[in-house]
């Protein structure tokens, strides 16, 4: 059992009374009330029937929760704080300080409640969005099957006893918390408790069937769990095995001079296209080009455009870097020395509408390096992402970029060559260099565009 801590003096607690107030007024009025969070599932209703969120609804909607999880974080913090200041039990002795704890914790308790209870209901039901708010996102320290985290923690039967009881305490006390209404510390507090008593009453007649709930999930869920795992195994050691697969004694087309020419020429946002004659993988992924890498420009680039990242991406992205990759290892800040050891390649150009959008793509690109490769090539998880899905993130659903997803062996994709296609049809790509289709040449202009659409063979 942990150890009940006491401040030593009334200063003390008032100074933790006062800081309970201010993050608890700050989180009432942050909360999503039920209408505004069934407002968002209507909202998100179209990418349901679609399959997958654009990058844009996905950022947005991961912002949304992301700031949900700052609220309930706060609210935990607060909860533990007056703890061990509150009278323990229903029936127990209790100060003027401690009842004011007691509201204090109470209120944050029932803001707790009813919000697991607003994310449950309206999101873990529906397993797409379950499924992205259950990742793993590194860029908020989100750790992995928060979704279900939260769905366990408002119906565990312990966290249920403690309700109960402090709502039983609140209803034999509810005179006496009621005259500190005029409390200058306590009393906005108990009136934010009065906003929250038709929500009380509900809960205590849902909690048993939520409780049944949870243990149904979790029983019918765990088979499948288990089969995940076993299956993102399997993918995870066959997609290692095919990507190291390949001719030793093969010599790479590209020479030093098209790298030289792509670096005079490059720009933060154009997107590699590449190819590997002697790739075993090239007999599992669509078309003749297979591979995608997008160009993060050089320091000086990124710092003219006013790219903001963190400090320990600006240490490792230094030069020679210009590359956002995502390969086998995962995703991650490369040479184009590196990335370009390839046979054949082409670079495209973005139309970007200005500077401020060209820097945003860069920004939304940069919070994705680290996160680990995708072996089963699914694009409606952004915890781990596959080669195209960098430049699908990073450009899709920005102003005048537009990729549609395609159903690929059940799971939703952007291979290369659809890529270019969607790009080339919808006139925001432009193609500018070209190489290896005809030799070893370096092709750049009209006469490169025309190579391509042969080699995709595109129909307009």
């Amino acid at each position: 059992m942990s150890k009940r801590l006491h401040p030593r003096g009334d200063s003390d607690i008032h100074s933790l009374l006062e800081k309970a107030r201010d993050t608890l007024l700050a989180a009432h009025a942050a909360m999503p009330a039920a209408e505004e969070v069934a407002t968002l599932r209507e909202t998100l209703q179209p990418a349901v029937d679609r399959g997958y969120l654009f990058p844009d609804e996905d950022a947005e909607f991961r912002q949304l929760f992301v700031r949900y999880l700052h609220v309930r974080t706060a609210l935990h913090d607060t909860l533990h704080s007056m703890r061990p200041l509150a009278p323990r039990w229903w029936w127990s002795a209790y100060t003027p300080q401690s009842l004011q704890a007691f509201v204090a914790a109470w209120l944050a308790g029932c803001m707790l409640m009813r919000s697991a209870r607003y994310v449950v209901n309206e999101f873990h039901d529906e397993p797409m969005i379950r499924t992205l708010l259950n990742q793993a996102e590194p860029l908020y320290a989100i750790p992995a099957g928060t979704l279900d985290l939260i769905y366990l923690s408002s119906t565990r039967p312990s966290t249920l006893l403690r309700y109960l009881r402090a709502a039983r305490f609140a209803e034999q006390h509810a005179e006496k918390i009621d005259h500190l209404r005029d409390d200058p510390l306590t009393g906005p507090l108990v009136t934010c408790l009065q906003a929250e008593q038709p929500y009380i009453e509900i809960q205590k007649r849902q909690h048993a069937g939520a409780y049944a709930r949870c243990r149904f999930h979790r029983i019918r869920s765990k088979p499948s769990r288990h089969y995940k795992a076993v299956m993102w195994g399997l993918f995870e050691a066959s997609g290692r095995a095919i990507a190291e697969m390949r001719n030793p004694f093969h010599r790479k087309r590209v020479r030093r001079a098209a790298r030289k020419r792509v670096f005079e020429i490059l720009q933060p946002g154009d997107i590699l296209i590449t190819r590997h004659d002697d790739a075993l993988s090239n007999l599992f992924l669509p078309g003749f080009w297979p591979h995608a890498a997008l160009i993060i420009g050089t320091a000086g680039q990124r710092e003219t455009l006013g790219v903001s990242c963190s400090e320990d991406r600006v240490q490792r992205s230094q030069p020679p870097i210009c590359i956002l990759e995502a390969k086998k290892d995962g995703v991650r800040f490369r040479s184009l020395r590196e990335t370009l050891r390839v046979d054949a390649f082409m670079l495209l150009r973005p139309r970007f509408i200005d500077t401020g959008q060209q820097r945003e793509c860069i920004e939304r690109a940069l919070a994705h390096e680290g996160k680990l490769y995708d072996f089963e090539f699914d694009f409606t998880r952004s915890d781990r992402l596959v080669c195209t899905e960098v430049v699908y993130r990073a450009l899709g659903g920005k102003e005048g970029f537009h990729f549609d997803l395609l159903h690929k062996a059940g799971r939703f994709a952007l291979p290369a060559e659809d890529l270019i296609t969607q790009g080339l049809k919808s006139g925001f790509l432009d193609i500018l260099l070209l190489y290896g289709l005809k030799g070893n040449q370096l092709v750049e202009g009209p006469r490169a565009e025309q190579l391509v659409r042969r080699s995709i063979r595109f129909t307009a």
